[in-house]
């Protein structure tokens, strides 16, 4: 029997709508599509796209209807709780623009409940002291804390937002500019007012797949790539010039590839000539092994995160290494962690990647 996941992957790559042999088959697919963050989609291409969804059985039809349902009302009051932290940011002055699932919900996918999110994430342009403190005030509590973000649970509806000072981990590594940034994104007609330019927003996507991620993400975070392309395809050489400038043309080629290969993302062939030197040495083998088999980076895969990020550094490794165990505090004089913190980051994260540390000479998959 075909994975579940293989059978909606070729779906969205192809647009053939997958026909359950059994109401077994099917109740596997739409639980699958849930977790893969599709099942909103499968409904709709099911229903209305097939005619009424007649091969498939009437009780899975109803839980997918369910489950849009559900996901439309939760998706709401995400990116209204994304609209309400803006506003307070706004009037202290500080610009922000959505990360990730809440800037492509509106503008990429018919509708919220076509793009699942756990949380949402909002990337700050201004002071962090000034808006932690604002926020705070607002009823948003502190849930965790990394290197690059803030989880903030918000107290009116029990969701929770990523406050991000940096796109991804390793704070600085990939550099951006607040001000232009802000300038490049447009207005939005929907609850959130403002969200990234195309370039910026394929960029960030790419920091995340590739560098956070080590290319292991659900079915409906590699669409959002194809989505984009296909909606607003990037103009090459503002896409390679802001790469250039963030240092990001290796994740941007490499997180590209993989969305050719998982969902057939269509990247213009002239785009795609002016990646390929960007692909790091390391990784090029890799990718080669992702095109004949993509479920290899479909969640719940396991990504090889330290090979993926040790060889994105390639060139780089020392500033990695250092940022890394170092990171900088995003607070006004912030300083870089103490050399024994440091140290006990370094013994954290060994525990965590120790296998792939000691297997690091070999190419990942």
């Amino acid at each position: 029997m075909i994975d579940p996941r293989e059978a909606l992957r070729l779906w969205l790559a192809t647009g053939l709508v997958p026909a359950p042999g059994t109401e077994a088959a099917a109740a596997s697919l739409a639980e699958t599509a849930r977790l893969q963050g599709v099942a909103g989609l499968l409904r709709t291409a099911i229903e209305i796209g097939d005619g009424g969804g007649s091969g498939w059985p009437a009780p899975v039809r109803d839980r997918l209807r369910e489950t849009h349902r559900a996901l439309l009302a939760r998706g709401i009051v995400q990116l209204d709780l994304v609209r309400r932290a803006q506003a307070v940011l706004e009037r202290r002055g500080a610009h922000s623009l959505p990360l990730k699932g809440a800037a492509v919900a509106e503008t990429y996918y018919p509708t919220v409940a076509d793009r699942p999110m756990a949380d949402v994430d909002l990337l700050l342009l201004g002071d962090w002291d000034a808006a932690m403190e604002a926020l705070r005030a607002e009823g948003f509590g502190g849930v965790e804390a990394s290197d690059h973000a803030h989880a903030l649970r918000d107290a009116a509806s029990g969701e929770v937002l990523e406050l991000h000072h940096s796109v991804c981990s390793c704070p600085g590594f990939y550099p951006l500019e607040p001000g232009p940034l802000w300038e490049r994104s447009r207005s939005a007609g929907g609850q959130i007012p403002r969200v990234p330019a195309a370039e910026d927003l394929l960029i960030q996507l790419s920091l995340h797949a590739a560098f956070q991620h080590g290319l292991v993400l659900s079915l409906v975070q590699y669409l959002d790539f194809r989505r984009l392309l296909d909606a607003a395809p990037p103009d090459a050489e503002r896409l390679l010039g802001l790469a250039a400038s963030s240092r990001a043309e290796a994740p941007v080629a490499v997180a590209l590839a993989a969305a050719e290969a998982v969902v057939g993302a269509r990247v213009a062939p002239a785009l795609r000539e002016r990646l390929r030197p960007h692909v790091p040495p390391g990784l090029a083998g890799w990718l080669a092994r992702i095109a004949r088999a993509p479920l290899s980076i479909v969640a719940p895969a396991e990504a090889p995160l330290f090979r993926v990020r040790f060889e994105l550094a390639h060139g780089r490794r020392g500033e990695w290494l250092r940022r890394t165990l170092a990171p900088r505090s995003p607070s006004a004089g912030g300083e870089a962690r103490r050399p024994l913190r440091a140290a006990r980051r370094a013994l954290a994260l060994a525990g965590r990647w120790g296998p792939q540390i000691l297997g690091s000479f070999r190419r990942p998959g």
